[in-house]
């Protein structure tokens, strides 16, 4: 999560292309993300795309 002041500047997409790209190079041919709604905006405009919604489950017995 990027602090407000701080947000829309470009600093989630070059931190986001630099793991994918590393990632790449060390042989990634999949990448599984789970986001908030604020960050799947961002990740979409870098290529990732929507493949299900997660849901959020706690058991505390």
């Amino acid at each position: 999560m990027t602090q407000e002041a701080h947000r829309r500047r470009g600093l989630g997409g070059f931190v986001m292309r630099t793991l994918a790209d590393e990632a790449l190079a060390r042989g990634a041919r999949v990448g599984v993300l789970g986001a908030t709604d604020d960050g799947r905006a961002l990740y979409e405009t870098l290529g990732w795309q929507l493949s299900t919604p997660l849901t959020e489950c706690v058991y505390r017995p």
